[in-house]
């Protein structure tokens, strides 16, 4: 990593406190470079990786199993989240994130469930990808693009782009055999000789390629571009999400987690694979990040960089017979704490941090650091001040909502999905939490008479909305489909 000198260090804590001017002010400031010189102080660049499929507590800086060695670096340098939440599933945590509202706000309550007219294509909502644009940033996106249909993440708000899709002449292998054709994200592999269309046009691959590999190379082919104003990349790799292939002719094949390039001691590619674990593949993206922390150093970008680390949902994977995945699940936040380390460039160091944060609140943040000028019409709470070492007001509680389904917590207490109630204080994870559900203490029915007015604030869906009426209707009709039967202590009716 390159540290500034002593000296420098002074000038950097100078800029940290003019960028919480322009913060303030969304406007251009100045400083005195140290040699007599006026440097033009602009809003910081934006790197934001969106690993899939993965829980807090599985990565070592969360005190997991699985070593994250450069993850562990950029929380040192900056700040680790403790409770930051999600939803349970893909589709509805992206599109909270790309708004900056809940479902109840832009009806993105499942993976099926999903309005008639998409988010990006609804005047009520700006994506976030829009609203930097707005603000004077270049827009990149690289990776999945979920929700929506084709590769073109111009719709999003992205000038680059490199998706994994399915482009005529492309010859890898195919995820998707319950389809006649390959127009969706499982058409093409992600991961060996993947499926890729950079700014409309294909990418050839063979199958050496790797596609997290080219994914990296043209994110910092991007950072590594001259130009007059910040950037933002939004990466969304699909690492640590399960690869599918047929098998003996049905459809309904299998999931497995993808192989990963081998490496040697000081990290290049052997030409071997390790098989695929979660493990594997997490520490395989750990490496990507280090090398994406090394190539903004060479280009000089990492003192003006900040890079967010975080997760789409919980881990899609069973372990020991009496266990549930984590992905979709209604139980405690097992599916919805999901890990959040933001570090590099002005972002002070503040360690692990007790700050509640959900997908709601990137949009707010992203705007606030960028200056944007705009309506912030946003369900989210921005901690940008936070990042930058300065005092902010932090949100009394987090909220998160799937299927009929309600989660909120605040420092000391949890409801969950299934209407059960935790204490949390004193918990180092999930398995400490203490049930208090049935419980008569006047101080727990204090607390969850509280959170009765939390819940006012997150209407149950209208499954006879026009917008989503159609999708609900299916979605019933699934086997994941049922209403779930939440709990109700008898002191509330």
């Amino acid at each position: 990593m390159d540290r500034p000198s002593t000296g420098r260090a002074k000038r950097v804590v100078l800029v940290s406190a003019l960028l919480v001017s322009l913060v303030s002010a969304g406007a251009a400031a100045w400083f005195d470079d140290g040699q007599g010189n006026l440097a033009e102080v602009r809003p910081p660049n934006i790197i934001f990786i969106l690993a899939d499929d993965v829980s807090a507590g599985e990565l070592s800086p969360y005190g997991g199993s699985i070593p994250m060695p450069n993850l562990q670096r950029l929380a040192e340098d900056g700040v680790l989240f403790r409770d930051a939440w999600s939803t349970p599933v893909c589709a509805p945590s992206r599109a909270m994130m790309m708004t900056g509202k809940y479902p109840h706000h832009t009806g993105y309550y499942e993976n099926p469930v999903s309005p008639e007219i998409p988010f990006w294509e609804d005047p009520r909502h700006l994506p976030i990808l829009k609203m930097m644009k707005e603000a004077g940033y270049a827009t990149s996106m690289i990776g999945k693009k979920h929700p929506g249909d084709g590769p073109d993440a111009g719709v999003l708000g992205a000038e680059d782009w490199l998706i994994a899709w399915y482009w005529p002449g492309h010859d890898g292998p195919r995820q998707n055999h319950w389809s006649p054709d390959r127009n969706d994200m499982y058409g093409v592999s992600w991961y060996w000789h993947p499926g890729l269309v950079r700014n409309g046009k294909g990418v050839p691959t063979t199958p050496e390629d790797f596609g997290p590999d080219l994914e990296l190379k043209h994110l910092l082919e991007f950072t590594a571009a001259d130009r007059d104003k910040p950037f933002i990349a939004y990466w969304a790799t699909n690492l640590p999400h399960k690869a599918h292939e047929e098998v003996d002719g049905s459809p309904e094949g299998r999931w497995y987690y993808t192989d990963v390039p081998e490496l040697d001691k000081e990290g290049r590619p052997t030409g071997g694979k390790v098989p695929g674990t979660l493990e594997s593949n997490m520490q395989y993206l750990d490496h990507l990040l280090g090398r994406l922390r090394e190539g903004l150093a060479e280009q000089g970008r990492a003192r003006d960089t900040i890079i967010f680390f975080s997760s789409d949902n919980g881990t899609a994977d069973v372990r020991g017979c009496n266990e549930v995945m984590d992905k979709n699940s209604y139980d405690r936040d097992n599916g919805i704490r999901v890990p959040l380390i933001v570090g590099s460039g002005p972002v002070q160091p503040r360690g692990s941090s007790d700050v509640l944060v959900d997908f709601t609140d990137f949009w707010p943040t992203f705007a606030q650091l960028a200056g944007y000028r705009g309506p912030m019409k946003t369900d989210g709470h921005s901690f940008a001040p936070y990042l930058l070492g300065e005092p902010f007001n932090p949100r009394e509680n987090i909220q998160m909502a799937m299927n009929n389904a309600r989660w909120v917590r605040d420092r000391d207490w949890l409801l969950d999905g299934r209407g059960r109630f935790y204490d949390t204080r004193g918990a180092a994870n999930r398995d400490e939490y203490r049930d208090v559900s049935e419980s008569e203490d006047p101080e727990v029915i204090a607390a969850r008479q509280r959170f009765e007015t939390y819940l006012q604030e997150i209407p149950l869906p209208d499954e006879n909305d026009p917008a989503t009426r159609r999708a609900w209707k299916c979605f019933r009709l699934m086997p994941q489909g049922k209403p779930v039967d939440v709990f109700r202590p008898a002191y509330l009716n």
